[in-house]
């Protein structure tokens, strides 16, 4: 089975926000009553960790899975919005943007990246960690090296976590991928996804390893 890279990734997501109904106009009208955030990328502090240049991006993984959680069990609109800040907060937004193969400018586009974040793994959200120690032994960071000839000298990596469909068939198992790349210093997230080529990553983890 063809593994699911991060370019196809980028590029089903760039047609899926084409497909959502954009067009050459540089805005989209369906967001004039929605919170269109200017994010900065700088050091932040959420669930006691700290996202600073020293976080890990298990660190940073682990604080956009549990923001997604909350975003979608929000049972009020405040709480939808503050989980979206912290979704917002830990996005890679000038990478995001450096893909903008659209006509809408810079907030627009990244609104539109992070805001499918959540209906992407939205079926697994129960699998969510919410405390650090746990999640940090389930997730996995995967090193992603530079396409050669690309160009490309981003920093890379992903971050994978294996979850358990809630039918409850484990032929149903998946495993979800992060896909985090250095913004301004600071390991943040670009997309969220699945490798469609394996079903556990349990053989790969080392209980005895907590690091990043």
């Amino acid at each position: 089975m063809m593994r699911f890279t991060r370019e196809r990734a980028v590029l089903l997501l760039i047609a899926g926000v084409w497909a959502a109904g954009l067009t050459s106009c540089s805005r989209d009208v369906r967001l004039a009553n929605r919170n269109i955030r200017s994010v900065t990328v700088r050091p932040v502090t959420h669930y006691g960790i700290n996202l600073n240049e020293a976080a890990t991006p298990k660190e940073v993984a682990y604080v956009a899975l549990r923001a997604i959680r909350e975003d979608f069990l929000a049972t009020t609109p405040d709480q939808r919005e503050a989980a979206l800040d912290i979704q917002f907060d830990v996005a890679a937004a000038n990478v995001i943007q450096a893909r903008n193969r659209t006509q809408l400018e810079r907030d627009e586009f990244v609104h539109n990246v992070v805001y499918r974040w959540t209906p992407t793994v939205s079926n697994y959200v129960n699998s969510f960690d919410t405390e650090w120690e746990k999640a940090n032994r389930r997730l996995l960071r995967r090193v992603q090296k530079p396409d050669q000839g690309s160009g490309n000298e981003l920093e890379e990596c992903e971050v994978l976590l294996e979850v358990d469909d809630p039918s409850s068939d484990p032929s149903a198992r998946v495993v979800i991928v992060v896909w985090l790349a250095k913004d301004s210093g600071y390991w943040r997230v670009v997309h969220l996804g699945f490798d469609r080529g394996m079903r556990s990553i349990a053989h790969l983890i080392d209980p005895a390893t907590t690091g990043g």
